[in-house]
């Protein structure tokens, strides 16, 4: 009779637990990621063996690249519809409309600036169409998709979220099978099939949005200081991007592409397994705001919650990836032998991620965006100067040494800003 008691009073509080809206959201983001870490797994190894190592090596410099531009193509935009929302849910259609309105302009601006220069960035890549489809799919399509993404975590919908993700990584993956069907895959072709499916992606976001939240309204006097504000969120987006990216690039650019595509595809392994904790820091990305209220002794307490998930995962990881690299080869392909090495030294970087970005978003929650972003470009123009360094003495290498001293360097920065900032909050 007590068992049963028991059995009654633990479901009951195990019930109680998945209702709570951060557990909840944490699961939906964890069900989308896992379906999204399967549909990634098998894109990720049709196209590295479709494409080869150096077709496959020019695609990753040209995202890289992407990535580097895309937070300046929609200015945080993203990130402001989320902040203010938060505070007042009144406020969104004007807010999503002008996200689109900041992104159309600028992503197409930079697409055609960045397009422009290309040839003096990739001297090895020839395919000026390819780079054009692909800036278009990774700056306007995926600027619309996160904006679409970030509309409905506005508004604490983080099951349309997760939806949403599921569907982009599914297209992306038809878009590689179709690919398959070609005779002699290039390239030009797979650049012009990613386009297709980011723009699906974009599109089935925005009717989504606009139809479950509402449709969006221009207005035009509060996107200056909608910029201004997001100008902060770009500097520390494009930071981060740079320290997650501008290896490839520079790869890419001073290296060969056979290099750039047997680090590029090591990279993916590693974020591929970093997937389920960043699932979680994401869920939890609406909460730092509304703790933040309280400044950031609230986002700390949010931050001790989640550091045990982190720092378990984050250890299996690391087991994990040692464990696996030498398998790396049989899902690859032989011409990546190389990668086994690259994905052993890069193990340490889930662990090392998602505890910079779970101190990152406790100064943003706080109302700190502008130290963390400072604390981002500087680590970032360390990781360029390393880069500079390393690459065209140890090729891959170097790349990997840069990031791996860069990233622990923005760590130890962030816990110094974090700590600073709780103890001048406790001296008030």
């Amino acid at each position: 009779m007590l068992s049963l008691l028991g059995l009654i009073h633990l479901s009951r509080k195990l019930k109680n637990i998945l209702e709570k809206p951060l557990v909840k959201n944490s699961l939906w983001e964890l069900l989308a990621k896992a379906i999204n870490v399967i549909c990634q797994a098998i894109y990720f190894t049709v196209i590295v063996r479709v494409l080869g190592a150096e077709n496959y090596g020019a695609f990753v410099g040209i995202t890289a690249l992407a990535a580097l531009i895309f937070p300046f193509a929609n200015l945080g935009s993203g990130d402001i519809l989320i902040q203010q929302v938060a505070r007042d849910r009144k406020a969104f259609a004007s807010y999503w409309g002008n996200a689109l309105i900041v992104i159309f302009v600028t992503s197409l601006l930079l697409t055609l600036i960045t397009y422009w220069c290309s040839p003096l960035v990739f001297p090895n890549i020839t395919n000026l169409p390819a780079i054009l489809s692909i800036l278009l799919a990774d700056l306007t399509g995926l600027g619309v998709f996160i904006v679409s993404a970030k509309a409905f975590m506005s508004q604490n919908f983080l099951k349309n979220s997760s939806l949403l993700q599921i569907i982009s990584t599914v297209t992306k993956l038809l878009a590689a099978i179709l690919l398959t069907t070609f005779e002699q895959p290039s390239l030009l072709q797979w650049s012009y099939l990613y386009l297709l499916s980011t723009l699906i992606t974009a599109v089935v976001g925005f009717i989504w949005v606009s139809k479950t939240l509402g449709f969006p309204k221009a207005a035009p006097k509060a996107i200056p200081t909608m910029v201004n504000e997001g100008i902060y969120f770009a500097i520390g987006e494009s930071a981060y991007n740079i320290n997650s990216d501008i290896d490839k690039t520079m790869l890419a650019s001073m290296a060969t592409l056979e290099a750039t595509g047997i680090y590029g595809a090591a990279y993916r392994l590693i974020q591929v397994s970093s997937i389920p904790i960043y699932a979680i820091l994401s869920a939890s990305y609406l909460k730092f705001f509304q703790e933040g209220v309280s400044g950031i002794k609230g986002c700390l307490n949010l931050t001790k919650r989640l550091f045990p998930f982190i720092a378990i995962y984050g250890t299996i990881s690391l087991i994990g990836l040692l464990f696996f690299a030498p398998w790396v080869t049989y899902i690859l392909g032989d011409e990546y032998q190389n990668a086994i090495a690259t994905v052993r030294w890069l193990a340490p970087m889930p662990i090392i991620g998602s505890i910079q970005l779970l101190l990152a978003d406790t100064l943003t929650g706080a109302g700190f965006q502008k130290t963390r972003s400072a604390i981002q470009v500087t680590t970032a123009l360390s990781n360029v100067g390393l880069n500079f360094w390393l690459i065209p003495l140890y090729s891959w290498k170097g790349a990997v040494w840069a990031t791996l001293s860069s990233e622990s360097f923005r760590v130890i920065c962030l816990a110094i800003a974090v700590a600073w900032f709780y103890k001048r909050q406790q001296e008030i």
